[in-house]
């Protein structure tokens, strides 16, 4: 287990409790950061990272529900308990929906990024951390290059993406 915040690394399961963090708990989880799926695999698959992703955590962090779906489709892949490890997950991290402002948000910020080639997964980080007025934490360094206006934090400075 995860020492510093209790999210179990991808091979160690949990077992049930809340989809989502209470309500009243959710302001300050969306505090520090928006978590790109690159960030949040960091941190389950144990990676160098991975500290710099926990301590994110530990000061509040959202996710937009688009990256937790990518992060399952990883964990399927891996032939690991996603629902498990996203239980543990949404426990100590504010799920964002997708919404439409959102959409509109991540449509228009194709232009400007689509010379690094980030996906409409990214884009969904990068248009919630706008929404929310913090900086999007990811482990892809490809968006050290990208200016949008939104603070960029890399947790990882070397390319080793295994997932």
């Amino acid at each position: 287990m995860s020492p510093a915040h209790g999210i179990p690394p991808v091979s160690e399961p949990r077992s049930p409790g809340p989809t989502d963090a209470p309500e009243d708990h959710r302001a300050h989880l969306r505090g520090s950061g928006v978590l790109d799926a690159s960030a949040l695999l960091t941190m389950l698959f144990q990676e160098p990272g991975a500290t710099a992703v926990a301590d994110v955590i530990a000061e509040g962090a959202a996710v937009s529900t688009v990256n937790l779906s990518e992060v399952a489709v990883v964990l399927v892949r891996h032939e690991r308990d996603a629902e498990s490890i996203l239980r543990a997950v949404t426990g100590q991290v504010a799920v964002e929906p997708f919404t439409t402002e959102d959409a509109l948000a991540a449509a228009a910020l194709w232009v400007p990024t689509r010379a690094t080639g980030l996906s409409l997964g990214d884009r969904a980080c990068l248009a919630l951390a706008q929404r929310l007025g913090v900086p999007a934490v990811t482990a892809d360094r490809e968006w050290a290059t990208v200016n949008v206006g939104i603070t960029i934090q890399l947790v990882r400075p070397t390319r080793t993406q295994p997932w």
